[in-house]
């Protein structure tokens, strides 16, 4: 039977851990020492709220466990582009074991050049640093249309709209918001990224018969507003509270498929001070991540494609 390689960014899970991931993460962007400075701090300041320092390697092992509950003959393996265990060193056990060909699955669900075209060159570099007996790595589908994708997402959204049932009114009701990472516009016109996010975002509304506002925003931005797919998260609840026109926020991370530093910290605690800070009340729904309908996604593509 050939194996499942799970992929993803990777994270820290310890505190002397935290500078050598940021350096492998922004090895190739030539990043000035102050932004890795607030970085860490960043994470400091998340692993003080939270006792960790970031839910993504927490995920991606539930994702495995998940499907092997499923496939428990398959054989699974997991690595990372900037964190232990890295892909290179995956791929290189992968050797051992006499591996010759694997499917993989990136945590990524759109198309964007920082999600699914970074998996594929990562993949692609790997094979090279391996070698010639390095196994052929064949990526599966990006599952951002795939009906259970859809039905997780909605899943995860009626938990938070049922939570903000007692902070609305039908005179001012919620907003729905889902948000998805920013990206240049310059790497947004090259792919299929904004159409994705704006037919799952319909595709969720529809299937949900959710009556409730929408808008597709995005956030964790690291450049110049005007040169970054927006409108920004928080720019657009500032406009919202302004205009006294809701009174709760209801966000989904629809553009991420595992909880990370982004959703837990740069919503939960930045986005929800902000919201608060406004007089909204703010609600937020999980990413997907390990639910066992993503499993069975999961397990559904290897099937097909093994």
């Amino acid at each position: 039977m050939q194996p499942l390689l799970l992929v993803s960014y990777g994270a820290p899970e310890r505190c002397e851990e935290v500078v050598p991931f940021l350096h492998n993460l922004f090895s190739s962007k030539n990043v000035p020492a102050e932004r890795i400075a607030v970085a860490v701090q960043k994470y400091e300041r998340y692993a003080t709220k939270t006792g960790r320092y970031s839910p993504l390697n927490s995920e991606c092992r539930k994702l495995i466990a998940g499907v092997q509950r499923i496939e428990p003959d398959l054989p699974i393996y997991w690595g990372n582009l900037f964190g232990h265990p890295l892909l290179v060193d995956t791929i290189a056990e992968m050797v051992q074991d006499g591996v010759k060909r694997a499917l993989c699955f990136a945590t990524s669900a759109f198309d964007s050049p920082s999600g699914n075209e970074r998996y594929a060159d990562a993949l692609e570099s790997a094979r090279k640093t391996i070698g010639v007996n390095a196994p052929i790595l064949e990526k599966l589908p990006l599952p951002f249309e795939h009906p259970l994708f859809i039905d997780a997402q909605i899943d995860c959204l009626k938990v938070a709209t049922n939570k903000s049932g007692g902070h609305t009114s039908h005179d001012m009701p919620a907003i729905i918001l889902f948000s998805a990472h920013s990206i240049p516009l310059a790497d947004a016109t090259l792919c299929q990224y904004v159409g994705q996010l704006h037919s799952t975002c319909r595709a969720v509304v529809e299937k949900s018969h959710t009556s409730l506002p929408w808008e597709l925003v995005y956030q964790s931005r690291s450049g110049a507003a005007e040169l970054w797919l927006g409108p920004d998260i928080k720019e657009r609840i500032r406009e919202l509270a302004a205009a006294g026109q809701y009174r709760s926020v209801i966000v989904s991370p629809i553009g991420f498929f595992c909880e990370n530093m982004e959703t837990e910290y740069d919503l939960d605690v930045e986005v929800g001070e902000c919201c608060t800070q406004l007089g909204l009340s703010f609600f937020r729904a999980k990413a997907v991540g390990a639910v066992p309908k993503i499993c069975q996604l999961m397990s559904e593509f290897y099937s097909v494609m093994r």
